[in-house]
């Protein structure tokens, strides 16, 4: 079925949809690295299939040269790319295959960085997205990213939100 058709999946539930995810109490957000690194949503776009969540840069995310360890920048893009592919694959599981993360300029302590994610292709089984790190008030390229999600056959029993 198009998603484009399906009634449940517009810009407004996808904004709803992506507030809620990223608000403090949800499930997300309540445990484990996701609720540590404190994505908040930025904007969508339903037709483009895309989404920009926010992460600000935190101390103890720095490595010992005083710039964001690369792990939390890869694991920022996954969990941006996963919520993408999330909201077009739901109710169903997914989880990563493969995610290729490149680093092109350093983040600091006290940057704001944004990551605005693309859903490229979305197959029965498979979905390949791409990502950018942006600094700077969004003029800098500071990372980019592809990944490829599987999508499980199993039916998520708890929301995200």
């Amino acid at each position: 079925m198009n998603h484009l058709e399906m009634p449940t999946l517009c810009q407004g539930a996808m904004e709803t949809w992506f507030q809620q995810v990223t608000t403090e109490g949800s499930r997300l957000l309540r445990n484990g690295v996701v609720s540590k690194i404190k994505p908040r949503f930025v904007s969508c776009n339903f037709e483009e299939q895309t989404v920009e969540l926010a992460y600000d840069v935190l101390e103890w995310e720095l490595n010992p040269q005083n710039v964001i360890h690369g792990g939390i920048i890869a694991t920022a893009f996954d969990t941006t790319l996963g919520l993408l592919c999330h909201y077009y694959t739901k109710p169903y599981v997914v989880t990563t295959v493969s995610l290729n993360t490149a680093y092109h300029k350093p983040i600091f302590l006290g940057d704001t960085f944004y990551i605005k994610a693309r859903l490229e292709f979305q197959g029965r089984s498979l979905c390949n997205l791409m990502g950018e790190a942006w600094i700077k008030n969004k003029t800098v390229v500071a990372a980019s990213s592809s990944a490829i999600f599987k999508v499980l056959n199993e039916v998520q029993n708890n929301s995200l939100v």
